[in-house]
């Protein structure tokens, strides 16, 4: 596993951005800098752009934060309850797919007032 408190612990510029594709949704990302132009030019030795986010417009000054890592315990928790999550949605999401092709099949059938397994 990573070190993950090396990893928070590091100083990290943030600013407030504003989606472009929703109304009202807003969020606090890293504001990135790279060391080309918008044409993927070299810039100059010393000079960097900022790296625009796509979807997003930056709205606020950045800021200069630290963090503080929570126990490896409790990531380990967050990360188990997330992949619990991601596969409730899954089988969610597989259940309405195979009730919508026993739909479909169903419909099917009843045109021709066959029975299931019937040739």
């Amino acid at each position: 596993m990573k070190d993950v408190r090396q990893i928070v612990a590091k100083p990290r510029k943030v600013a407030l951005y504003a989606s472009m594709d929703m109304s009202e949704y807003y969020a606090v990302l890293e504001v990135m800098y790279v060391n080309y132009d918008e044409h993927l030019s070299p810039l100059p030795p010393g000079q960097l752009r900022e790296y625009p986010k796509s979807s997003y417009v930056r709205i606020s000054e950045p800021v200069e934060i630290q963090f503080t890592a929570i126990d490896n315990d409790e990531i380990v928790a967050k990360a188990v309850e997330s992949l619990n999550e991601s596969e409730r949605k899954a089988i969610e999401e597989l259940n309405a797919t195979i009730a919508a092709f026993r739909e479909k099949k169903s419909q099917l059938l009843a045109l021709t007032h066959q029975v299931e397994g019937q040739s």
